[in-house]
């Protein structure tokens, strides 16, 4: 029976911890590897094959992938599930009796990253000795932020990190220290020929646009008034403080958190715009409001004016059988003040009606007729009860 030997468990776990290490190692390498290659003709012309022929040939050299897409060049846009997948792919130079040069995509297999060492842990170190010490995380390029204090550039504890794999890690491990990695947005992306966002001077297929005054020709010697070529304020077309400017950088923002498309993020914020919850009060008020009128036939309708009005008329000239029997005069005027929107005064088509001295006698007796007949029947009822 051998006796175990001192500090044979020390070394057992310093193995063992050293065992785990380089499996991390290795788990995080695994995902750094071509899931977007690129496959096109030597003669860079655009490969002229059905969509059958091209899928039996991918088929046939890595079995099934995610997608296969066509781009506008003609070459195609291959996206891998596995790394073998990819490593078959770019080890072939003839696809389909087609002679091809395969690589990775030049963005789509990266991605870009914020760290904030709040610690200072990296204060010391360049960019390159981060770059190297992160290697096994898949990171490729670092780039330390500064700012402009003093007429001079100082270094910020805020770090750009490219990583070689499709998705951005949640945190990174410098050292003994974890530090969370931030979805990296970056500015609008502006023409400097068309001045228009959304894509570069390379690609442009516009006239030159002046950046100070938004006129027809070059900026570089420019001194008329300043005008912005995208909105039309006094400001130049690079002014963070335009809204088309604005609106790039939400697009961009969407992009970028929610790992779309430009033109899929465009569609949502300008969804998103049009909505009532997110208008601003100048375009809430600008739209038009439904009204219905509720105009009537008379002459005294929609009065606004504070102009008095003598108005005239006459009393009934026939009272109510249940009303008590008083006498009317028949020449009374009445005086009403009203208001409306004419400054001049009018009169109503109801004239006075003048009554002879036989009209007024005979109107007289018929009136009091009808009260005593009605007095009559009061005091009828009134027995029955």
């Amino acid at each position: 029976m051998t006796l175990p030997q001192p500090g044979s468990n020390r070394n057992e776990k310093k193995r063992r911890l050293e065992f785990d290490n380089s499996t991390d190692n290795v788990s995080q390498n695994i995902d750094s590897w071509a899931r977007f290659l690129v496959i096109e003709a030597k003669d860079q012309l655009p490969i002229k094959l059905n969509p059958f022929a091209i899928s039996k040939a991918v088929s046939g050299i890595c079995g099934e992938v995610k997608n296969v897409t066509r781009l506008r060049s003609g070459s195609l846009l291959v996206e891998c599930l596995r790394r073998q997948q990819s490593l078959n792919l770019l080890s072939i130079s003839t696809f389909a009796n087609v002679e091809v040069a395969v690589s990775a995509h030049r963005t789509l297999n990266s991605c870009r990253g914020i760290i904030r060492d709040r610690a200072r842990c990296l204060a010391d170190m360049s960019e390159d000795e981060i770059t190297a010490e992160l290697d096994n995380q898949a990171v490729t390029a670092v780039k330390r932020f500064t700012v402009k204090k003093e007429n001079s550039r100082q270094n910020t504890n805020t770090y750009l990190l490219t990583f070689a794999r499709a998705s951005l890690p949640q945190s990174i491990k410098a050292g003994y220290n974890n530090i969370g990695v931030e979805v990296y947005v970056p500015n609008p992306l502006r023409c400097f020929n068309c001045q228009h966002f959304g894509h570069g001077s390379k690609s442009c297929r516009y006239t030159v646009i002046c950046y100070r005054c938004g006129g027809d020709h070059d900026g570089s010697s420019c001194v008329q008034e300043i005008k912005c070529a995208n909105c039309g304020n006094d400001h130049v077309a690079s002014s963070k403080s335009c809204p088309v400017w604005q609106t790039e950088s939400k697009i961009m923002k969407v992009k970028c958190e929610q790992n779309m498309s430009y033109l899929d993020a465009k569609k949502l914020v300008k969804n998103q715009s049009t909505t009532p919850s997110t208008l601003n009060y100048s375009a809430a008020v600008s739209q038009p409001v439904s009204t219905s009128s509720i105009k009537c036939q008379t002459d005294l309708s929609w009065i606004h004016s504070d102009q008095p009005v003598l108005t005239k008329s006459i009393s009934p000239t026939k009272p109510s059988e249940s009303q008590p029997c008083s006498s009317i005069s028949q020449n009374t005027v009445q005086t009403q003040t009203v208001r409306t929107s004419d400054p001049v005064v009018t009169e109503t088509a109801v004239e006075i009606v003048h009554l002879s001295k036989q009209e007024k006698e005979r109107k007289e007796k018929t009136e009091s007729k009808n009260c005593q007949d009605t007095l009559s029947i009061r005091g009828t009822c009134s027995q029955l009860l």
